[in-house]
């Protein structure tokens, strides 16, 4: 049966404004059904293929089921969906719902995305910066009609940024929802303020659905064994959704029941999908946001306090076919001082998986990029500096390995450790790293021993079902090499290659200081394996703050050896030589240093040498002027102007 969404009477404006122009902008509120109705509404007047770009892969599945299941077929019919290593599709497929990763991947296939007719980028407001790329890359591109979604953006930039544009905005329907705050601070653990919360709802009577929004899946499943007993005791179902879940399993919380549900749901819930029969909305105020770690450098997600535009969609979730009722677990004061709006990640992601894709496209230069919004010039220049690290580029062009990089669905530096693995006749092993260090943290295994904790935590990481499935995939991409007579070593080596701006040394033989290449330092975590190694890779670093005190902990480190910096970034060694003075010995002493960036790798001194007398002699003049001539005169001889003018030039 179709259900009759608040979107439909936009649905005719929509196809004629297309037919009138090249791209068009739809506003509409969370829940009004524009992801899953218009972009079906245009089969008929599109010709060719329609791509919808999706902010995360649950929703991109979930939106391209509901729609097959709309039209009465299978999916990978008439509508597909195609995420990381997942492609639901045939050569019936004219509606195909795609990760924004896709859509940029296809582009450096296919620069004309040939068979395309219409791409609809969903969700815009987020702001990701494969959706600004995307965008950019688009516009005024002939035969390819563009549609920009978003809920909550101000349209008139993009309006602006695509010429040719048509502009529409559906009001929707919604319902007044009265929202309560928590009446102060609380140290109890969130999944138990949520089952307090459950409860309340309970007790005042509930006739439909509650949406509990959660950072995580983690989050989830704690939630879930504190709300058990008020499930049981009232009789409802239970549900939850993020994207580790079975297909099942998703659909079965998005599909109305016999009893009132309690969905436990990441923010995929907030303006992705809409789960219908909500009545209640649990609003944790927090969520897990993409972000990159400044240590690693790896996609990271951060757990941070939502904005206040997002706590509204949120709590717009419990208004959408009846009035409905919000508990915040968080105060009015914290709603108050919490951003307008999300940051784009434009300017605050890391960059350098952008800049790779565009010098794949020809773009010598993103600084003069079309950009729908320009990011900073130093974290620009801060990417290209690392691509070159990588090897990825030279001479501000593509080498062979960036080329490589371009061709693996992995992070630049995770890429990096992939092609190193390979050449070393590691990739087996290599792949388990990426999937690991890509995936989720996996912790070493006690009593474990090596030189390495990515090393020893392969195995672990093979037990691990969402690590398992990202290791079969990339096994698949490896290219076969010799096998290495040491793995270990050979592994260790690509790690390096992977992080050459992560080297550490140890302080002192036997502690657990570590000064790092890049200036500061760091404490290596007592779990770690690498117990006596001088030179290590910090491959995930953990900042704790308590106060105003900071430590640095190093929790996955592995060891490396001072002629492998030599054979992967030979450009980052430096020799340095210079004279000094030796103020115990009393005499002038040639100093060698070979520097890795802030790290002295090793140092030499030796007496001066035939070459060394200009520099010798300053250093020595130096240390006679600050000590008195007559430190350097022998016993009983007077220095003549001693004790009135004791100027003398030894240069």
């Amino acid at each position: 049966m179709t259900v009759a969404l608040p979107i439909d009477p936009l649905v005719p404006e929509v196809v004629a404004a297309l037919r009138a122009h090249a791209a068009l902008v739809v506003e509409a509120p969370t829940g009004s059904g524009k992801t899953t109705a218009l972009p079906p509404a245009l089969l008929d007047t599109v010709a060719g293929e329609i791509v919808v770009l999706e902010p995360r892969r649950l929703a991109a599945r979930l939106a391209a089921r509901r729609v097959a299941a709309v039209r009465g077929e299978a999916p990978g019919e008439t509508v597909g969906w195609q995420v990381r290593f997942e492609d639901v599709g045939g050569p019936r497929t004219r509606l195909r719902y795609v990760t924004e990763a896709i859509l940029l991947r296809r582009l450096l296939a296919d620069p004309s995305l040939r068979g395309v007719g219409a791409v609809v980028l969903d969700e815009f407001h987020e702001r990701h910066l494969q959706g600004d790329l995307a965008l950019a890359l688009l516009r005024g591109r002939p035969g390819i009609k563009i549609v920009v979604m978003s809920a909550t953006l101000a349209a008139g930039p993009v309006v602006g940024f695509l010429g040719d544009c048509a502009h529409l905005r559906a009001e929707g329907q919604s319902f007044e929802v009265a929202v309560e705050h928590a009446h102060g601070e609380t140290d109890r653990p969130l999944a138990a303020e949520v089952a307090t919360a459950v409860r309340r709802l309970c007790q005042g009577g509930l006739d439909g659905d509650v949406l509990v929004f959660l950072p995580g899946a983690a989050e989830i499943a704690r939630a879930r064994d504190a709300c058990a007993p008020a499930v049981e005791r009232f009789g409802l179902e239970l549900a939850m959704l993020h994207g580790d879940l079975s297909a099942a399993e998703q659909d079965r919380a998005v599909t109305p029941g016999s009893r009132p549900k309690i969905i436990l749901s990441t923010n995929v819930a907030e303006s992705s999908v809409t789960v219908p029969g909500v009545v209640a909305v649990i609003d944790s105020g927090l969520a897990r946001v993409a972000s990159h770690s400044p240590w690693s450098g790896l996609p990271a997600l951060r757990l941070q306090k939502i904005s206040q535009a997002s706590a509204i969609q949120r709590t717009g979730r419990a208004g959408r076919t009846r009035p409905g009722r919000c508990l915040r677990l968080y105060t009015q004061h914290d709603f108050s001082t919490r951003p307008a709006a999300d940051v784009p990640e434009v300017r605050r992601a890391d960059l350098a998986e952008a800049l790779l894709f565009l010098h794949g496209l020809g773009i010598a230069d993103p600084a003069t990029f079309g950009w729908f919004e320009a990011p900073e010039p130093a974290a620009l220049a801060a990417a290209e500096t690392l691509l070159e690290r990588l090897g990825a580029l030279r001479a501000g062009g593509l080498t062979d390995t960036g080329r490589r990089l371009l061709e693996l669905p992995l992070h630049p530096r995770l890429g990096r450790l992939l092609v190193e693995a390979e050449r070393r006749g590691v990739g087996g092993d290599g792949a388990t790293a990426c999937a690991l260090l890509g995936e989720r943290s996996i912790d070493t295994p006690p009593r474990a021993t090596g030189d390495s904790d990515v090393v020893v935590r392969l195995d672990a990481a093979r037990r691990d079902p969402n690590v398992e499935r990202a290791r079969k995939q990339l096994v698949r991409l490896v290219r076969k090499t010799a096998p290495a007579a040491d793995p270990d070593a050979a592994l260790r080596m690509a790690v390096l290659a992977a992080f050459p701006d992560r080297v550490g040394k140890r302080r002192r033989r036997g502690e657990a200081e570590i000064v790092l290449s890049g200036g500061g330092s760091a404490e290596l975590a007592r779990e770690s394996v690498v117990t006596s190694a001088d030179l290590l890779v910090a491959v995930e670093v953990e900042e704790r703050r308590t106060g105003t005190s900071r430590r640095v902990l190093i929790r996955t480190a592995s060891a490396i050896e001072p002629d492998w910096l030599l054979d992967l970034v030979p450009d980052v060694l430096r020799e340095e030589r210079e004279a000094v003075w030796n103020e115990a010995a009393g005499r002038v002493e040639m100093v060698a240093r070979l520097r890795y960036e802030a790290l002295v790798l090793d140092e030499t001194r030796r007496p001066p040498g035939p070459g060394d007398g200009a520099a010798a002699g300053a250093v020595l003049a130096r240390a006679a002027r600050a000590r008195g001539l007559h430190a350097f005169a022998p016993e009983g001889v007077q220095v003549p102007g001693e004790g009135r003018d004791q100027r003398l030039s030894l240069a």
